[in-house]
């Protein structure tokens, strides 16, 4: 019934095909004893997700719907669900308003996480307060028995906790249900700290990057430890975790550079977290590079000029790629030193870090998907034949799996998973066969 396209040979309106999928997806939903978990935010959410599925996976059957949260892909979801499901998790997010309050109708969580509020969307929304509104309607859509897991530091998403009659749970960094201490994050894939919840101190030892993760990892363990999962259990999935591809993920070459690939989506407002993690590493030298930022109103120039001088403090080398590389203001005396570099398009500066690069440095990549940054990485791998300035295929090329045939050969057209490129996958998301 989902895939139903066409009747008596005519091919259904969009409208109406969107209609039969939402209906079939409200059934299955109606017709499944799960607990379902829904996670919003403007950042952090993908990895939340994943990180909770896989910590819940550990000892009961798990449905995600990660990286992609539109509606089409939460009815595709809710299409597939099976008896069998002891939970479902699902990333919510939206393009304009209203989008996550037809999403929660027809989910109906019984559990409702919120990470933080930052100005995404700028164009549909303008401003904090209605990306708060916006996200906030998957708490109001809460029943009574339910359970909101919000964010303290955030005074946007614990103000939240006024939307609904369900119980709350806070977490943060201090003055929360579940606060964070005794942090570490000096090393790419190594960081730690301690959550507190009442009289118990569990320590979390994770692969993922930066302080500002203790944000995902806080949430997706509280999560679990109120769903009665062991610490125990915790302990070990949250150290087994891999982060996802292209979402500060760490990429060590033998005897190279180790990249830091954050090159997913690039908000304005979210490239201090990139750059804070660039600054606690420990590194014989350190490189930042910019493509594309997004998320932002006004004009793009003070953008760039200021992630640049922001890059330069905590950086020994800033790169620009791309047609925005002349808006950094570098002056002249830092390029003479080298200290800022702008390049054309991503080959040109995939040719200059193979050329330059020396080992055990850290190489942070930093862009909206557009430009495909990972494609650096990549580079040192694989022989890389696709090098578009710009591609509309917003899987990264790891999921596209064209990136060895040139761009004019398949225009940006996605290929399918096949076996060479399932090994691929699942090298970077071992738990994803676990999802169900």
């Amino acid at each position: 019934m989902y895939a139903l396209s066409r009747v008596a040979g005519r091919v259904l309106p969009r409208s109406l095909k969107n209609e039969l999928k939402r209906n079939y997806a409200r059934f299955k939903r109606s017709g499944s004893k799960a607990t379902f978990i829904a996670i919003t935010g403007s950042s952090a959410k993908s990895t939340t997700v994943a990180l909770l599925s896989h910590i819940l996976s550990a000892t009961a059957k798990v449905k995600t719907q990660v990286l992609y949260n539109d509606d089409d892909s939460t009815w595709k979801t809710l299409a597939n669900l099976r008896r069998e499901h002891d939970y479902v998790v699902l990333e919510q997010g939206t393009s304009g308003p209203g989008d996550i309050l037809t999403l929660a109708r027809v989910v109906r969580p019984d559990i409702a996480i919120v990470t933080l509020v930052g100005l995404e969307h700028y164009s549909a929304f303008r401003s904090k307060e209605a990306v708060a509104k916006e996200k906030g309607s998957l708490v109001e859509a809460l029943p009574q028995n339910g359970l909101a897991i919000l964010n303290k530091d955030d005074p946007r998403v614990v103000a939240m906790s006024n939307l609904t009659r369900a119980r709350v749970v806070t977490f943060g960094k201090s003055e929360a249900d579940y606060s964070q201490d005794e942090l570490i994050s000096t090393e790419p894939g190594r960081l730690a700290f301690t959550l507190n919840h009442r009289n118990r101190h569990i320590r979390l030892e994770t692969r993922l990057s930066g302080a500002h993760n203790c944000l995902a990892v806080s949430a997706a363990a509280a999560c679990a430890l109120e769903l009665g999962v062991s610490e125990a259990t915790v302990i070990e999935r949250v150290a087994s975790f891999q982060p996802l591809f292209c979402r500060l993920s760490i990429h060590a070459i033998d005897g190279g550079p180790t990249f830091i690939l954050d090159t997913a989506k690039a908000p304005y407002e979210t490239i201090p977290l990139a750059l804070e993690v660039l600054r606690d590493c420990v590194a014989p030298r350190k490189r930042f590079v910019l493509g594309q930022i997004s998320d932002y109103g006004g004009s793009s120039f003070p953008k760039y000029r200021n992630t640049y001088r922001a890059a330069l403090s905590v950086a020994d080398q800033v790169m620009f790629v791309g047609e925005n590389s002349h808006k950094s203001r570098a002056t002249k005396d830092e390029i003479e030193a080298g200290k800022f570099m702008a390049f054309s398009d991503v080959k040109e500066l995939s040719d200059y870090i193979k050329s330059t690069a020396i080992p055990g440095e850290i190489i942070l990549l930093k862009s909206n998907v557009n430009l495909h940054l990972e494609r650096v990485m990549l580079d040192w791998k694989t022989e890389i034949r696709c090098w578009p300035e710009k591609c509309s295929v917003k899987p990264n090329c790891m999921r596209c799996g064209r990136y060895n045939s040139p761009f004019a050969e398949h225009r940006g057209k996605a290929a399918k998973f096949n076996s060479g490129g399932w090994d691929w996958v699942a090298s970077i998301y071992p738990h994803k066969r676990t999802f169900g």
